[in-house]
């Protein structure tokens, strides 16, 4: 996975290694947005622990 950081070096997101998934963690709440073969997004959300 690769990190991608904003202007202000702030970690935003991480993108897959095959580049068709992007996962967004706010709090202990993860958003994965994946791009599916026929051009289309799926979003998906679910809980997770944070890391301490």
């Amino acid at each position: 996975m690769t990190q991608v950081k904003d202007l202000n070096k702030k970690r935003v997101c991480d993108l897959s290694d095959d580049r068709k998934t992007v996962y967004i963690r706010r709090g202990d709440c993860v958003t994965e947005v994946r791009a599916e073969k026929d051009g289309t997004l799926s979003v998906k959300c679910k809980k997770e622990p944070q890391a301490s």
